[in-house]
């Protein structure tokens, strides 16, 4: 079974935290997004315990604390806010190197990072364009672009600001044609391959927004820098 696909309903997430369990790791608090952080870990872990890994919007993220249990040690987050009892990325800066940085615009070297994760992220009003930019820009030749966000198949209107996003604005629910259209193909213009085709076959909303009442599910894509 490949990664790049949509979430299609809970048996996964269940199967996603049994895994990380067997693993000697711990889910995400949100259990639902246990999914698309298995399939970071999955395909990080097999790599050398040296590589550089950076986790954007580190803020809540488990990424690097999962990396490490694994034995990686070049690990790296960023984020516009490191919010105090919310996660655990103030306490992270003591085992890893975290920063208050844009991810857009980042202060990182060219060709730094052999991962980038980006957990729940772009949905947040991040502009694609300079997204895509910015990784290909901090990525070594061959690196890996690893993506999750909010989708679903055909258009969910959010019209509900958000706090976690920076520019005060909804937050995006993914379409296909979004997918494929504004992302995907931005990311194929700026220096990225995706690794596989993404199975975009869908299942179950299994994604529940209780704040805005929408339901939706996950998309994940792994994207390779030319």
């Amino acid at each position: 079974m490949g990664h790049n696909s949509v979430l299609k309903n809970c048996f996964e997430i269940n199967h996603a935290i049994d895994r990380l369990s067997s693993l000697g790791l711990f889910p995400h608090n949100d259990r639902v997004k246990s999914w698309d952080t298995l399939k970071m870990v999955d395909i990080i872990k097999q790599s050398d315990t040296s590589a550089f890994v950076l986790d954007v919007g580190c803020n809540g993220s488990p990424i690097l604390p999962l990396l490490s249990r694994l034995g990686f040690i070049n690990l790296y987050g960023c984020d516009l806010v490191l919010k105090k009892g919310i996660s655990s990325a103030v306490e992270m800066c003591k085992t890893f190197d975290i920063s208050i940085q844009d991810l857009e615009k980042t202060e990182f070297q060219n060709n730094t990072f052999d991962f980038v994760t980006s957990l729940s992220v772009i949905e947040h009003g991040i502009n694609i364009q300079n997204y895509f930019k910015e990784m290909n820009r901090i990525l070594k030749k061959e690196g890996l672009l690893l993506t999750s966000t909010d989708y679903w198949p055909d258009k969910i209107t959010n019209l509900i600001n958000t706090e976690v996003n920076p520019k005060n604005s909804p937050d995006n629910i993914f379409s296909r044609r979004e997918i494929e259209e504004d992302v995907i193909s931005v990311a194929e213009r700026n220096g990225f391959l995706l690794t596989e085709p993404i199975d975009f076959t869908t299942g179950d909303k299994v994604v529940h927004w209780n704040d805005i009442c929408l339901d939706y599910t996950f998309i994940f894509f792994a994207l390779r820098k030319k």
